[in-house]
């Protein structure tokens, strides 16, 4: 037992106050006049009789208060024998079932060298020493709790299969520090893995171990020469089969040079072959033109020829939709926009938009809801049946893009947004008092992407009074150049300058293309979404907000159910934690295909140097004294301090009600004797 403060015990002299309360006090008589007596001397009564305690109780429960009150600042403890100086351990044996495992280094791969190993280690573990089994895949999984049963820790470990995930050192670590604050007690802790490098954490903080963690590294690999298919560039949708344009990157990891031959495989078809010549220790890229999917999801794959000790990368999966482009009802009554706009959007290889060009007559009888966009060119007044019929397309969710010219100031007013048109910002030519874009929104979807317009010139643009549209960008003479208004669920953009060179320049420069791009896939695209080529251990969006709803469904790679019935309705992501191919279906009803491949990283089998192993080791070891003695921490680390303040704070409390209960009692009887005395 000790004392943390003990000088505070000098409180306990206070004990003289209740003493002198209950047996020095002097004790008084009224004097009573007798006549026959009054001529004896005076003297006074002797009071020895009289020095005697009153009250017993109330004054051990005075003096039990002041003894409490000047241990409680004392603070005393008893020390407990810890875990650690009773012998105590925990045992953890974290068996690697990363990917990398899965190569063959004889007749038996690394996973079943490393199951075979730690059930060597299990064996020589006592019995009265509890062990826990972990597999470290792409998730830490514990295949126990801390157990005694020899019986089912074999089980555990033996049930341990291979996984498709990336091991993670970082996490590994973080549950043993996790484990040693639980329990207190010191951990022993082996880890059976090839250890890989890639495996380590981005910072070497995240391996740090805490004092009395023992780790033991069971090597069952090393290096080895590997070749893989690392990564397939490749659209997500094709619209054209013939220009599709697929680049995938074969490596070599610790591999000397070699001819490789790669495949091209469309729905377990090969449809396109070639020779490639990867350099030793490099990368080399093999090119694909052309792809002849049928429509709707198809299962694609790069294959190269095997050979090496982990075939399972030798292919890279990867999902492609075969579609129709999307039609845009492009509105004009006749000009060069049509034509540059066009140019803008068949820019990119993978266009996702058709162009159908009409004139204004034309558009009034067009059903749109066969158009994902509609653009409006330089528009004049629009007929009311017209504009009735674009307002209940873009409430229903769609877009417009409006592009106003010297037709449109004669309305009066924009169309669908009714935003008040003033009149025309009119810049020469032939002198430098063009205007320029000096103010963009670049937090807006449309604008994040597109260059700066450094060199655009307009001449002339459109004044518009914004009422209940945001503006998104302006000109130097703050005439607004894009708006947007949201209408129901769909939007309007507004371009305050026609889509040509006639009164501006900016066709002829760089922010043209993402300008267009990016407009028509903010109106027309259908949103944001997620991809559909994503590493083994991703989510899928299934939902947007929590609660019950649509019911949505997904399919692994063997076409079985992934979700309960009670998770089809609640749940708002699933983990894609095996290679293949998920059909899945969205609570909104979008349905698509994600290929989820191996994280490559897995196929680097560089090892881990061991002077990094050391310092990691060099972590959970208690540090010793420079003069080369007894570390005090690690005799303290054999007692554990267990403080009596809860206790004494109790005793106190109770004590103090009892005295009051007590001294109230006398107080009470002192009153009525005296009352019953007059």
């Amino acid at each position: 037992m000790g004392l943390i403060s003990p000088w505070f015990l000098g409180g306990a002299l206070a004990v003289g106050l209740p003493v002198w309360l209950h047996l020095l006090k002097r004790h008084k008589t009224d004097p009573k006049l007798f006549p026959s007596l009054m001529f004896w001397e005076q003297r006074e009564q002797s009071s020895v009789l009289h020095k005697r305690l009153d009250y017993i109780l109330l004054f051990i429960l005075r003096t039990a208060m002041l003894i409490l009150l000047a241990l409680l600042f004392a603070n005393p403890f008893i020390n407990f024998a810890t875990p650690k100086a009773l012998g105590k351990k925990i045992v953890v044996v974290a068996v690697d079932n990363s990917f990398s495992m899965r190569a063959r280094q004889g007749t038996e791969t690394r996973l079943d060298r490393a199951k075979r190993e730690a059930q060597g280690v299990l064996s020589g573990v006592p019995g009265t020493t509890a062990a826990q089994v972990l597999a470290l895949g792409g998730h830490l999984q514990a295949m126990t709790q801390q157990s005694n049963d020899p019986a089912e820790l074999r089980s555990a470990v033996a049930a341990i299969v291979p996984s498709d995930g990336r091991a993670s050192f970082g996490e590994f670590a973080q549950f043993l520090r996790t484990l040693t604050e639980q329990t207190k007690t010191p951990i022993e802790a082996h880890l059976f893995s090839d250890l890989q490098k890639s495996a380590l954490p981005p910072g070497f903080a995240d391996l740090r171990l805490d004092l009395d963690t023992t780790l033991t590294f069971h090597s069952v690999g090393g290096e080895m020469p590997n070749y893989t298919v690392e990564n397939v560039v490749a659209p997500r949708r094709v619209y054209d089969p013939k220009r599709v344009r697929i680049i995938a990157t074969v490596a070599g990891f610790t591999a000397p040079a070699v001819k490789k031959s790669v495949s091209l495989v469309l729905n377990g078809k090969v449809v396109q072959s070639k020779d490639v010549q990867v350099p030793e220790n490099g990368r080399v890229q093999a090119e694909f033109l052309g792809l002849e999917a049928s429509y709707g999801f198809n299962k694609c794959e790069i294959r190269i020829d095997g050979g090496d000790a982990l075939p399972g990368d030798d292919r890279f999966v990867f999902s492609v939709e075969r579609t129709d482009p999307k039609k845009i009802l492009f509105v004009d009554d006749g000009g060069r926009a049509p034509l540059y706009f066009k140019a803008a959007l068949d820019s990119d290889r993978d266009a996702p938009f058709s162009i159908e060009t009409v004139s204004s007559g034309a558009a009034a009888g067009a059903t749109l809801s066969k158009y994902a966009l509609v653009v409006l060119s330089n528009p004049g007044a629009l007929s009311p049946g017209f504009e009735e019929s674009l307002n209940r397309y873009v409430s229903g969710g769609a877009g417009v893009l409006i592009a106003l010219g010297r037709n449109s100031t004669a309305a009066q007013k924009v169309p669908l947004t009714g935003d008040a048109i003033e009149a025309s910002s009119y810049a020469p030519r032939d002198a430098d008092r063009f205007m320029s874009v000096t103010d963009v929104d670049t937090g807006h979807s449309v604008m994040a992407s597109v260059e700066k317009f450094d060199g655009v010139r307009f001449f002339q643009a459109v004044k518009v009074t914004p009422g209940k549209s945001q503006v998104i960008a302006r000109l130097s003479d703050q005439t607004p150049l894009m708006l947007e208004r949201q209408i129901g669920e769909g939007k309007v953009l507004i371009l305050t300058s026609p889509l040509d060179n006639t009164v501006n320049d900016l066709p002829l420069h760089a922010a043209w293309v993402p300008l267009v791009q990016k407009s028509a896939m903010y109106l027309g695209g259908g949103g944001a979404e997620q991809p559909v080529n994503v590493p083994v251990d991703s989510y899928a969006e299934l939902r947007t907000e929590d609660g019950k709803g649509a019911a949505a469904e997904v399919l692994d790679p063997d076409g079985k159910r992934v979700l309960t019935l009670q998770e089809a309705t609640t749940a708002r992501a699933v983990a894609l934690n095996r290679e293949g191919f998920y059909e899945i279906k969205t609570a909104t009803g979008r349905q698509m295909m994600v290929a989820a491949h191996v994280d490559r990283r897995e196929s680097d089998t560089a090892a881990i140097p061991q002077e990094t192993l050391d310092l990691w080791k060099g972590t959970g070891s208690a540090q010793s004294t420079s003069a080369g003695g007894a570390n005090p921490s690690q005799t303290n680390d054999l007692k554990k301090p267990w403080s009596l303040f809860p206790i004494l704070i109790l005793l106190l409390i109770a004590v103090s009600l009892a005295e009051s209960i007590v001294a109230n009692r006398y107080l009470k009887t002192a009153e009525s004797g005296a009352g019953s005395i007059g």
